[in-house]
């Protein structure tokens, strides 16, 4: 690590659902039922038919066809989100536990295919960014200050040791070689401060888990929780703190004043700021890289921002304007509509990104999504992506690069 930079996929939606990974689970509900994440889902279905549909999913969503196929495209990594109820349910939880024997089985596969694995907690009790994929949407109830936001934050921990714990035994400690500890608290809602603290009570937990051994147990990451990488320069020293990498999620379409650059102006800002940043952190904070990113140029794609909420490109998401005046979403997350000019453009924008991610001694990154279900929103579908020639071949057999 360090030397070579890390080409991974993300392998989002499998043990932790997202509406826009695996739209079918959503779409059978009317609007009134209200099922927008995996908390409602098992809420509406009940514990044992969840339990059914999740087993059905988890079996099929993701086979050994996939680890094979990551490998064969000359990527090295997966990323794998897990949220906290494989681990634990409690009384009041409706979710499920049995993600667990997958991901076990998955880590397998991995091995198999000389794939290393970035295991990742994606989700916090009382949820840490209120985003359908920490597995409760609505509001952030995690270190929010109360005693309750402060319980969800120490059993946190606990969880993230427990599963840290499960990827120390012999058999997965070689294939499990990055550890999340949590991803996207969004810093914003909770205290940049407070963020910053749990953050390293976890990492104390973590590395407690291996006697605080120094280089035992897995590279630990970070998330910048959309602070800004600048606002981590200094923390977490190597000197006191063991392997280390701060992670950061690129993306153009969550930001009003991003998703409305032309594309010139995209290809400009990914190989500029995105790259001037992550060198600084990399001077300053030490080891940075890029947990997710993809070549997405609007929020278009069905269920993007969430079940019913619309999307930014056209100014129907809550909140928004359109990114242009008379901007449509019509025909955008169609890969059958687009002219061969834009795919051109997608592939030298995947290139780009590629390039600007490493280029400032970057750690690597990871494109989410590995997939979508029958390439339903193919800008975050990199198996689609490679097979139709807007993503490269081989992530290291790149033509387009920053200047």
């Amino acid at each position: 690590y360090g030397t070579k930079p890390v080409h991974g996929v993300n392998m989002g939606g499998w043990l932790l659902l997202e509406p826009f990974i695996k739209p079918s689970m959503f779409t059978r509900f009317a609007p009134e039922d209200k099922v927008v994440d995996e908390w409602t889902l098992c809420q509406k279905l009940g514990r044992e038919a969840c339990r059914k549909e999740l087993r059905q999913h988890y079996e099929t969503f993701v086979t050994e066809a996939d680890f094979r196929k990551i490998a064969d495209l000359g990527l090295d990594h997966v990323r794998i989100p897990v949220g906290y109820w494989a681990i634990e349910v409690q009384e009041d939880e409706p979710y499920v536990q049995d993600s667990w024997e997958y991901l076990a089985r998955g880590l397998d596969w991995a091995r198999k295919y000389g794939l290393r694995v970035m295991l990742e907690l994606h989700t916090a009790p009382g949820s840490q960014n209120g985003w359908n994929h920490s597995g409760r949407e609505g509001t952030v109830g995690w270190m929010d200050g109360t005693p309750k936001g402060q319980a969800h934050g120490e059993r946190t921990i606990r969880i993230m040791r427990k599963l840290l714990e499960f990827v120390l035994q012999p058999r997965y400690s070689n294939v499990v070689t990055l550890f999340g500890v949590l991803n996207e608290p969004f810093a914003a809602k909770i205290g940049l401060d407070r963020v910053k603290k749990w953050t390293k009570d976890a990492y104390a937990a973590a590395r407690s888990a291996t006697n605080n051994v120094k280089g035992a147990g897995p590279i630990l990451v970070v998330h910048e929780g959309f602070a800004g990488l600048s606002q981590w320069q200094g923390e977490m020293p190597a000197k006191q703190y063991d392997r280390v990498v701060l992670d950061v999620h690129n993306y153009f379409i969550f930001d009003k004043y991003l998703v409305g650059l032309d594309q010139p102006g995209k290809l400009h800002f990914t190989c500029t700021t995105w790259q001037h940043d992550i060198r600084a952190s990399e001077e300053k904070f030490g080891p940075t890289m890029v947990g997710e990113f993809s070549i997405a140029t609007d929020d278009c794609g069905l269920f993007l921002n969430g079940v019913g909420k619309g999307a930014r490109w056209d100014g129907t998401y809550p909140g928004s304007e359109p990114a242009h005046p008379g901007a449509t979403c019509a025909g955008r997350a169609d890969a059958k509509a687009w002219s061969p000019e834009y795919i051109a453009f997608l592939r030298q924008f995947s290139e780009k990104q590629m390039d600007s991610f490493e280029k400032g001694g970057g750690f690597g990154w990871f494109y989410w999504n590995f997939k979508t279900e029958n390439g339903v929103n193919p800008q975050w579908d990199y198996f689609l992506g490679v097979e139709k020639g807007w993503l490269p071949q081989h992530p290291s057999n790149r033509t387009h690069h920053c200047d």
